[in-house]
């Protein structure tokens, strides 16, 4: 049964993600510090992607999505947090990554896609914490 505090939905796009200086400190990539993720799904909360690369719980990365997807009209940058990372084998390493203070925009535009778009509705069950 699905649990998720917010609903999400299917997505096809390539993303950039950057590991900011800051972070660098803690975790360094072999090929610099920008990479493509493939996303796979996203939420008012955060997206979930496919990446070659392993990227460790709690790391913090920049995010560039195409914001004309979600009716905007530049693209959105926006932080996210490693929530998780697991490898699989047929794709790479897929991870959960949760939105960092998302501009209101970003999260209007994403809610109103996943409400277009989301198959499942009410009623959502929230496990306790």
């Amino acid at each position: 049964m699905e649990t998720r505090i917010t609903p999400r939905v299917d997505i096809n796009i390539t993303i950039i993600s950057t590991i900011p200086a800051d972070q660098q400190q803690k975790f360094a990539l072999t090929c610099g510090s920008r990479f493509e993720a493939h996303a796979l799904d996203i939420s008012e909360m955060g997206i979930g992607i496919v990446s070659k690369y392993y990227l460790p719980k709690k790391l913090i990365i920049e995010m560039e999505i195409d914001g004309t997807l979600f009716g905007l009209k530049d693209k959105m940058i926006t932080m996210g947090e490693i929530r998780y990372c697991a490898f699989v084998r047929t794709l790479g390493y897929r991870c959960g990554i949760k939105f960092v203070d998302p501009p209101e925009e970003y999260r209007k535009a994403i809610a109103k896609f996943v409400s277009l778009y989301e198959r499942r509705k009410e009623p959502r069950v929230r496990l306790a914490d």
